[in-house]
C-alpha cells in the first residue's frame, strides 16, 4: 500500500534545508515562487520558479532556496508500505522540465487544497489526480542503478562522519583508508565530484545546522563542536554552503 501526503511551505528571503539520512520517502515538488538548488552525492540540480522536481526515497540531499522575495512550494510525499521497498525500482533525482507547466502547477495546488480539507471524499479525489499526474510524469523519470561506491571511499566517508569535529589531516585520512593522498583525491572527485576537504566541510555545516535548529548555544560553541578553527571561518563556510549566515539560519528556523 502507498500513502500520499501533501505539504505547502512558505518562507521569505533565503532558506537552507538538509535531510541528513532521515528521508525515507520519495517526493515530487513544484516551485510556485523562488528557486532552489538541490545537491546530493556530488550532483547539483537547479530548479527555477515554475519548476517540477523529483527526489527518490532514501536520498541524502541539501536544498538551498532563494526567494524573490518569497519562497512557496508544494511537496507530494509518496510513502510506500510495500515490504519489498528495498528491491523496488528507483528513479534518479531530476528537474522535470517537460512537465514544468501551468497545468502541473494547477494539479499540485488542487491536490494540496483537497488534502487541506481533511474530508475523506476530497482525499480520494486528490489521490485520483495524483495518479493521473504520475501516469504522465513516469515517462520522464530515469531509472537509477544502485550506487556502488569504491570501498576506500566508503571507509573515508565513515571516518569523516565519525570524526568531523576533529582537525585530522588529509594525510591521516588517506593512511586510515590505506591509499595515497593523490588516490584519495581522485576517488572523491571521480565519485562525488568534490574533494575530501569539501565533503568534510559539508558534513560540518550539516551538523552545525542541526545544532542551530535544536539549541541556542553560542556560535563560538557551535563552531568548536563542529571542528571550525574560528567563528569567522565558520560563518564564511556556513554561508558558502547554505547562502545564509548561521545567525540568519537560526532566525529562520526559530521563527
Amino acid at each position: 500500500m502507498t500513502e500520499l501526503r501533501a505539504e505547502r511551505s512558505r518562507f521569505s528571503g533565503s532558506h537552507y534545508f538538509d535531510t541528513g539520512s532521515d528521508k525515507v520517502y520519495s517526493s515530487f515538488g513544484f516551485v510556485l515562487e523562488g528557486k532552489v538548488t538541490l545537491k546530493s552525492m556530488g550532483r547539483r540540480i537547479d530548479i527555477p520558479e515554475g519548476g517540477l522536481f523529483y527526489l527518490p526515497e532514501g536520498i541524502r540531499y541539501k536544498a538551498v532556496w532563494d526567494g524573490n522575495p518569497n519562497i512557496d512550494f508544494i511537496s507530494l510525499h509518496i510513502i510506500s508500505r510495500r515490504p519489498d521497498i528495498s528491491t523496488s525500482e528507483r528513479y534518479a533525482m531530476a528537474y522535470i522540465e517537460d512537465m514544468s507547466t501551468p497545468e502541473t502547477k494547477d494539479r499540485f495546488v488542487r491536490i494540496y487544497n483537497l488534502f487541506s480539507t481533511g474530508e475523506k471524499i476530497n482525499l480520494v479525489r486528490a489521490i485520483g489526480i495524483y495518479y493521473l499526474f504520475f501516469s504522465e510524469v513516469l515517462q520522464y523519470l530515469q531509472p537509477e542503478p544502485p550506487v556502488r561506491l569504491n570501498p576506500a571511499l566508503i571507509t573515508a566517508i565513515e571516518y569523516i562522519e565519525s570524526n568531523y569535529g576533529n582537525n585530522f589531516s588529509i594525510t591521516e585520512l588517506a593512511e586510515h583508508c590505506c591509499i595515497s593522498e593523490s588516490r584519495l583525491f581522485h576517488i572523491f572527485r571521480n565519485e562525488l565530484g568534490m574533494t575530501p576537504i569539501k565533503y568534510r566541510n559539508e558534513i560540518r555545516v550539516e551538523k552545525a545546522a542541526e545544532i542551530l535548529r535544536a539549541s541556542d548555544i553560542t556560535l563560538e560553541d557551535v563552531a568548536e563542536r563542529c571542528g571550525f578553527n574560528s567563528v569567522t571561518y565558520f560563518r564564511e563556510t556556513f554561508r558558502e554552503y547554505t547562502g545564509l549566515t548561521p545567525t540568519e539560519y537560526r532566525n529562520i528556523v526559530s521563527a
